[in-house]
C-alpha cells in the first residue's frame, strides 16, 4: 500500500499548498474570501460546481445507495439534482448575481429584513451543512481504512486538517482551485473505472442483465414507498437552487451569463458521471458482492478486486477529491454563515479587517473540528444521512427565495412565515414526531407556500421601493 499512500500524501500536500499560496490575496479582503472576488470564468466554474455538488456521496454514498435500496431510488434522487441545475439557472442565477453580495442570507435578509430570518436562516445552514460534512467524512474515512490501511479514525482526522486548512487560509479562491484539479480527478476515475468494467464484463444492458437475474430488487421501483422517491426527487431539485455553497458560487462568476451557463455545463458533466457510476459500476459490485454489510463500501470492493494498486490510489485520492471538494465548499458555507451572517453585523465597523480575517478562519475551524468529533461514530448509508440534511434548507428557503425573487406580493410576514413554517413541518415530520406518510420535504414546502401566500395576501403590501430594486436585479 505504499505507493497508494504516497500519491495520496501528494495529493493532499498539494490541496494545502494551494491554500498557503492564495492565502496573503485573500486573507485581508472578505469579497476576495468569500466569493473569489467576483471573476471566476464559465469554464472553471462550472467545474466547480460540480465538484462542490459531486462529493463523497456522488461516489461511494449514491453508489451504496443504489446497492441497498435499488437503482430507482438513486435516480430519482439525482433526477431532483439535474432537475435542480436548469432550475437554478432560470429561476436564481441572473438576479442573485446582479445582487452582488456574499451569501443566500444576504439576499433573504434584504428580502425580508427580520432578525428571524437574519439569524434563523444561518443557523439552519449550519446545523444541516455539519449534518452533510459529516457524511463527507465518513466516505474518507471508509475509503483509507479500506484501500490504503490507515484506521479510520486517523484517516478521519488527517483529511479534516488538510481541508480545514486550505479552506481558513484559503478560502473561495483555494476551493475554486482545488474544486477543478478535484472534479477533473472524479471523472476520469469514475468514467474511466466504468469504461473498463463494460469492457471486461460487457455493454451496460448486459452488465444489468446479469445483475438483476441475481438481486432483481436492484431494479424495482416497489422496494420504498413512492413518498420516499418523490421526497428524493423533491428535495434535490428545491435544494440546488438556494443551496448556501452552490449560491455562493453563482455570486463567484464574472456576469450573470456566466453564472447561467456554468450551472447548465456542470449538470452535463455531473449527469454522465452519475450514470455511468450507477448503471455500469453499481450492477457489476451488486453481482461480485451480494452481502454486504455496509453498503458504501461497494465502490471501494470493486476498486480494490478489479484493480491494480496504482488505480487503486488514485482511486482513492478521487474519492478524497469527492469530499473534499463539497466539504470544502459546505465548510466555506457555514464559515460564512458564522463570520458574515451571525456575528459580522455585530462586529462590522468595531473590528479590523484582520480581527474579521481572524473570526473567519475561527469559524472554518470550529465547524471542522465539531463535525469530525461526530464523524467519529457517523451514521449508516451516506446519502440518505446527507439528504435529510439538505431536505430543511430545502424546505425553509426554497419559497421565500424563489417569491422574493419572482413574486410581488412577497412580503415581510410571508418571508418570515415560509421559512418558519418550513423548517418547523419538515423537522416535525423527519423526526417522526408526526407520521402524516408524506414525505417530510413535501409537508416542509406546502408549509412554507401556504405562509408565504397567506402573507403575501393577506399582509402589508411590498414597499414600491422594495419592488425596484428587486425589478432591476432581472435585467
Amino acid at each position: 500500500m505504499v505507493l497508494e499512500r504516497v500519491l495520496v500524501g501528494i495529493y493532499l500536500a498539494a490541496c494545502i499548498g494551494i491554500g498557503i499560496a492564495v492565502s496573503k490575496r485573500v486573507f485581508g479582503s472578505g469579497d476576495e474570501y468569500w466569493v473569489a472576488g467576483r471573476r471566476i470564468g464559465t469554464v472553471v466554474n462550472s467545474m466547480a460546481i460540480m465538484a462542490a455538488l459531486a462529493s463523497g456521496g456522488s461516489i461511494i454514498g449514491v453508489m451504496g445507495l443504489a446497492y441497498a435500496q435499488g437503482i430507482p431510488a438513486t435516480l430519482a434522487l439525482f433526477g431532483g439534482a439535474v432537475v435542480g441545475f436548469p432550475m437554478a439557472s432560470i429561476l436564481v442565477a441572473r438576479p442573485l448575481r446582479n445582487f452582488g453580495k456574499f451569501t443566500i442570507t444576504d439576499f433573504l435578509s434584504f428580502r425580508y429584513p427580520h432578525a428571524v430570518v437574519r439569524y434563523l436562516v444561518p443557523v439552519l445552514i449550519v446545523i444541516a451543512f455539519t449534518i452533510y460534512i459529516v457524511a463527507q467524512l465518513k466516505a474518507a474515512g471508509i475509503t483509507a481504512e479500506a484501500l490504503l490501511g490507515i484506521p479510520y479514525n486517523t484517516a478521519l482526522t488527517l483529511a479534516t486538517v488538510v481541508f480545514i486548512t486550505y479552506v481558513s487560509f484559503g478560502g473561495m479562491v483555494a476551493i475554486t482551485w482545488t474544486d477543478v484539479i478535484q472534479g477533473v480527478l472524479m471523472v476520469i476515475v469514475v468514467l474511466g473505472t466504468a469504461l473498463v468494467l463494460t469492457v471486461r464484463v460487457g455493454s451496460p444492458f448486459e452488465i444489468m442483465s446479469q445483475a438483476t437475474a441475481v438481486a432483481p430488487e436492484l431494479g424495482q421501483v416497489s422496494h420504498m414507498p413512492v413518498a420516499g422517491y418523490l421526497g428524493y426527487f423533491i428535495i434535490w431539485a428545491t435544494a440546488i437552487p438556494v443551496i448556501p455553497h452552490i449560491v455562493m458560487r453563482v455570486f463567484t462568476a464574472k456576469d450573470a451569463e456566466s453564472a447561467r451557463l456554468s450551472l447548465n455545463l456542470s449538470m452535463i458533466v455531473y449527469s454522465v458521471m452519475i450514470l455511468a457510476a450507477v448503471l455500469a459500476i453499481v450492477p457489476v459490485g451488486r453481482i461480485d458482492f451480494p452481502g454486504l454489510q455496509d453498503a458504501d463500501e461497494l465502490f471501494l470492493r470493486v476498486m480494490e478486486t478489479q484493480f491494480p494498486p496504482l488505480i487503486r490510489g488514485i482511486a482513492v485520492a478521487a474519492v478524497l477529491a469527492a469530499v473534499m471538494s463539497t466539504t470544502d465548499a459546505l465548510l466555506l458555507a457555514c464559515s460564512s454563515a458564522i463570520a458574515h451572517d451571525l456575528l459580522g453585523p455585530v462586529l462590522r465597523g468595531r473590528a479590523s479587517e484582520r480581527s474579521m480575517s481572524l473570526v473567519r478562519v475561527g469559524s472554518a475551524w470550529f465547524v471542522g473540528i465539531v463535525a469530525l468529533l461526530w464523524a467519529y461514530n457517523p451514521p449508516e448509508l451516506i446519502s440518505e444521512f446527507y439528504t435529510a440534511g439538505v431536505g430543511i434548507l430545502s424546505a425553509s428557503l426554497f419559497v421565500p427565495t424563489i417569491a422574493g425573487l419572482w413574486w410581488q406580493k412577497a412580503n415581510l410576514a410571508g418571508g418570515v412565515g415560509a421559512v418558519v413554517s418550513g423548517a418547523g413541518a419538515y423537522a416535525v415530520i423527519q423526526l417522526g414526531i408526526i407520521d402524516v406518510g408524506v414525505a417530510p420535504v413535501v409537508v416542509g414546502l406546502a408549509a412554507s407556500t401556504a405562509a408565504m401566500t397567506v402573507g403575501g395576501l393577506l399582509g402589508p403590501r411590498e414597499a414600491p421601493e422594495m419592488i425596484a430594486q428587486i425589478g432591476a436585479l432581472h435585467r
